[in-house]
């Protein structure tokens, strides 16, 4: 993100490094309208986003019609509203929160008893359960994220084991078989029908979350956020309020967690207590940094993919745990940006190689031209 102001200044010297110096540039050199790459109003990416993957995630459904592959399509959707959520979350604010299989589990378990148990709709349920995520995670993150990144990442990474247990030994919540005859969103003549329609409304709640988080990391509070991921004192020293862009963020995160757990009991019709799991957790952070922990579109593409793999051959579903650990592990040591990251070093490299190329040869262009014009002008 660039400042207008801060080039007209001069460079602003930060500890933390250039990114954080230019988010400080932008907020501190004045009203929001100064900022170069701080969006307006009628910002037209978040809405064109939110379109294109709602009208584009539809047609492929529409043309999978009801087969396996689009229900592992529509699981994939689910999985991919948590990474959205995860890629503002532990992408650009750098929030080390796990709890996201948690509030998934939020939403699949609220999705399956208020409708199974006290007769809500699909759609009285999700608004339901958005409620309630959004409130259960107020609570919980106003402790929780006044923590430090380490301890917070200890204090989230013991939620799930509790709540595992908790469903796993509940009679109310099924136990180990969980709750089934959950509702799809919308339900057709036939179950091909269903899946598809289902489906659609699924994408169209991928494509506002979105929406959603580009137009949050494409505003000023992008910004802070921004900032507060480079160097929290910086963020601090320019008026950023810390405790209060936590707290958003980790309820933002959460309820997107609670979206996707609703849209899987939806898809699959039945909650089991692996939802609550920590290899769920692992799962979505190989969903997410694979692909790219920066990147929305390869959160995105990245959660669908491994969906896939992960139920297209008996030996990877056998052996998901070892698979997955093992490239988590290497994708953090080796690449932590993803696939994205690296095509962007590499896209980056070639056209630094090709703008040298071309600078040379135009100089060399320059040079011959100036030295037949003399040699012209001697004769």
């Amino acid at each position: 993100m660039t400042e207008q102001g801060a080039t007209d200044r001069g460079t602003i010297e930060s500890p933390a490094g250039p990114a954080a110096a230019t988010a400080a540039a932008g907020l501190a050199a004045g009203p929001p309208g100064a900022a170069v790459h701080r969006v307006s109003r009628r910002d037209p990416v978040p809405l064109a986003a939110a379109v294109g993957i709602t009208v584009v995630g539809g047609l492929i459904l529409a043309a999978m019609n009801g087969s396996y592959l689009g229900l592992t399509v529509t699981t994939g959707v689910g999985y991919a509203i948590v990474t959205v959520g995860m890629v503002l979350q532990l992408g650009y604010a750098r929030q080390l929160a796990f709890s996201q299989s948690v509030f998934m589990g939020v939403g699949a378990y609220g999705t399956g008893v208020l409708e199974t148990k006290y007769g809500f709709s699909s759609l009285e349920s999700l608004l339901a359960v958005i409620a309630l995520a959004a409130a259960a995670s107020l609570l919980i993150g106003a402790v929780v994220t006044r923590a430090p990144g380490l301890a917070l990442a200890l204090a989230t990474l013991l939620l799930p084991l509790f709540i595992y247990q908790l469903a796993t030994y509940s009679s109310w919540l099924g136990s180990f078989s969980g709750i089934d005859g959950v509702l799809p969103f919308v339900t057709g003549p036939d179950y091909e029908a269903t899946l598809v329609r289902s489906g659609i409304v699924s994408v169209l709640l991928l494509g506002l979350a979105a929406g959603l988080v580009l137009r949050v990391m494409r505003s000023g509070i992008g910004l802070q956020l921004m900032a507060m991921a480079e160097d929290e004192r910086l963020g601090a020293s320019i008026g950023v309020s810390l405790r209060q862009r936590r707290l958003e963020v980790f309820v933002l995160g959460s309820v997107l967690a609670a979206v996707g757990g609703a849209v899987l009991a939806s898809a699959q019709g039945l909650v089991t207590p692996d939802v609550l799991s920590e290899s769920t957790q692992i799962t979505l952070l190989l969903m997410l940094f694979v692909a790219g922990r920066k990147s929305i579109a390869g959160a995105i593409l990245g959660a669908i993919v491994i969906e896939y793999l992960t139920t297209s051959t008996s030996f990877i579903s056998t052996n998901i745990g070892i698979i997955e650990g093992i490239a988590l592990l290497v994708i953090l040591l080796v690449e932590p940006d993803g696939v994205a990251g690296a095509v962007d070093r590499f896209l980056g490299r070639r056209t630094d190689q090709w703008a040298g190329s071309l600078r040379s040869w135009s100089a060399a262009r320059l040079r011959a031209r100036g030295g037949g014009n003399g040699a012209g002008n001697t004769a």
